[in-house]
């Protein structure tokens, strides 16, 4: 698959994975389309479906940090061999490396809020 551009006369453009963008359109209820355009009437309606996202996620996470908390201050006083620190660290790691929807969805959220206030159009499509 081929990286997807997003273009609008709102803000510089970039480019985004199609896995990436297949979620986002998943979360805003659309079909994926490999090209495509949002005119300012819909802006609104997409940016309250990725903020309402980013905020569920956001809870999500900090209850999987509170329960990960829990479960570290539990398990203090256990022994754990070797292998169990290294899988332990191992998870740790891959859970900081995670990039989130929030992060994903960033620069795609900017050129919305900026496309609504100058009433553009944000297109997308393989260049």
């Amino acid at each position: 698959m081929s990286l997807l551009e997003f273009r609008s006369p709102a803000a510089g453009g970039f480019f985004m994975m199609p896995e990436t963008f297949a979620s986002i359109c998943k979360v805003i209820g659309r079909p994926y389309a490999e090209s495509g355009c949002w005119l300012p009437e819909y802006q609104a309606g997409i940016i309250e479906k990725l903020e309402a996202e980013i905020e569920r996620e956001k809870v999500l996470l900090d209850a999987l940090k509170k329960r990960e908390r829990e479960r570290e201050l539990a398990g203090r006083s256990v022994f754990k061999s070797f292998e169990e620190e290294e899988k332990e660290e191992e998870e740790k790691k891959k859970a900081k490396e995670r990039v989130s929807f929030a992060m994903r969805v960033f620069p795609l959220l900017e050129m919305l809020r900026e496309a609504q206030k100058k009433e553009v159009k944000v297109m997308w499509g393989v260049p």
